[in-house]
């Protein structure tokens, strides 16, 4: 008798993985362009003020927390033909467009039309466009893939490789073409283009190509979620605010993006700045082994230990001076804390929700992804901006308007230093404290789950009960 080969739940299809990994590359390119370059477009070429431009980040952000909850709400009760999250991933191709008009911005502009028009595009980047994409990805990550934590494990260990290929690609080209390009309003405007076409192309695969299982529903069959589900949400689990602060720090620590103003006013070649990204490429393979830590640890004594780690590299990079060979060494050591807090904040998100069930509420993935993770990392992204226009400020930094060149007093090269090297490595000591405190909830996870599992099978006996006393 012939064998039938029967299909493995666990094995996750190589095409369905590239294309939902695809989005992620558009955003982590996005985020990548716009924090690590926005700021000195806007100080040295549009002549805004450092302060100016942390304000505008710091207030855009604050607005996106309100957004965050409309996004909540919004998902947790979509029910659509194209499914509950997938519609809103639509919102890749709104921050493409958001992030080219922030770049094209005319130097002709005065100061006041010049903040307005970066403001609102900011703001419906981050506050619009991210807001949606970012709160529907975790319900759109279970409905794609089954609810099955192996396979969202792999998606998220795995995917980080493609990604942070992605990323790297950009990373690594940006500056040289900024260096060759960027002297003139045409080649700000050529310059991203040449990069947000592609972006939108793989910004727009994942929607076409995966599909949500609509028999999936996070485990649970709900019509609506009430705003007193998401008030008893806020107000009962403890571990979403710990969460929150974790993503508070993670992004205020990559917000503060001195790595422009550094590479410009302390090794002199902001073009070089893509050296760095080569060798963060060493790191990549850790991924690779998450799945295989994850049986030893949870997702957030990996991160912790990450930041442990990361910290060497900052230290390292308060001595570099203008030193390519000490730059890189630390680029690569704080990168190991980057990996993990950025590939494995899905699982501990999914924790979260089961955390929800355990406290008698639905799980609310949206509402998790929305005020939790996004506005944390919308809070840290507006405040690690505006402590860099602060911090820069407050040393003297003097903007410039075209391609005109303006010494900075030293004063600001010192701050300039600071912001890449003691001031993240202080945040990072308080991130690796938070994560700790995080593992406690992954640690009481699978005892949860079983008892969730053992109510489940008692109210599913306790219903055949009553339909055959019913039927009787």
């Amino acid at each position: 008798m012939e064998k039938t080969k029967s299909r493995n739940p666990n094995r996750l299809p190589l095409g369905k993985f590239l294309a939902w990994k695809s989005s992620d590359i558009t955003s982590a390119g996005i985020f990548l362009i716009v924090g690590t370059y926005m700021s000195i477009f806007c100080t040295d070429f549009l002549g805004m003020t450092p302060m100016a431009v942390g304000n505008i980040i710091l207030i855009s952000n604050i607005i996106d927390f309100f957004t965050d909850l409309i996004a909540a709400y919004l998902i947790d009760n979509t029910k659509t033909k194209l499914g509950k999250a997938r519609p809103y991933e639509l919102g890749a191709i709104g921050m493409t467009i958001c992030t080219t008009l922030i770049f094209v911005t005319p130097v002709g502009w005065s100061d006041t039309l010049k903040t307005v028009w970066v403001f609102c595009m900011y703001t419906f980047l981050y506050g619009v466009f991210n807001t949606a994409r970012n709160a529907a990805n975790v319900p759109y990550l279970i409905r794609a893939f089954d609810n099955n934590r192996t396979l969202i494990g792999k998606v998220s260990s795995y995917g980080g490789f493609v990604t942070t290929m992605g990323a790297m690609v950009v990373s690594l080209t940006f500056p040289k073409a900024m260096a060759a390009l960027a002297t003139s309003q045409s080649g700000w405007t050529t310059l991203i283009l040449i990069y947000m076409i592609p972006l939108t192309v793989l910004g727009v695969l994942r929607f076409i190509f995966v599909k949500e299982n609509p028999e999936i529903d996070a485990g649970q069959v709900r019509d609506k979620v009430t705003l007193k589900e998401i008030w008893t949400l806020i107000c009962k689990n403890k571990y979403a605010w710990i969460y929150l602060a974790l993503m508070f720090l993670f992004q205020t620590i990559q917000s503060i993006s001195a790595l422009s103003y550094y590479f410009k006013y302390i090794v002199g070649d902001v073009g070089s700045a893509g050296l760095l990204s080569i060798m963060s490429f060493i790191v990549m393979p850790v991924m690779f082994l998450f799945p295989l830590i994850m049986k030893k640890l949870n997702p957030p004594q990996i991160i912790g230990f990450g930041c442990i780690i990361s910290c060497l590299g900052y230290l390292i990079n308060f001595f570099a001076g203008s030193s390519m060979t000490m730059l890189i060494i630390g680029s690569i050591i704080t990168a190991f804390a980057m990996l993990p807090i950025s590939y494995l904040g899905n699982m501990i998100q999914m924790d979260l929700c089961t955390y929800n069930q355990h406290l008698g509420l639905p799980r609310m993935d949206a509402s998790i992804g929305a005020i939790f993770n996004g506005f944390g990392t919308q809070l840290g992204q507006g405040f690690g901006g505006w402590l860099l226009g602060f911090a820069l400020t407050a040393a003297g930094y003097v903007a410039s308007e075209g391609d005109t060149v303006v010494p900075q007093p030293e004063s600001a090269i010192t701050m300039i230093k600071l912001l890449y090297s003691l001031i993240p490595l202080a945040l990072m000591v308080l991130l690796a404290v938070t994560a700790f405190m995080l593992s406690k909830l992954s640690k009481k996870i699978p005892e949860i789950e079983e008892n969730l599992k053992k109510n489940q099978d008692k109210a599913e006996a306790e219903d055949i009960i009553t339909e055959k006393i019913t039927a009787e």
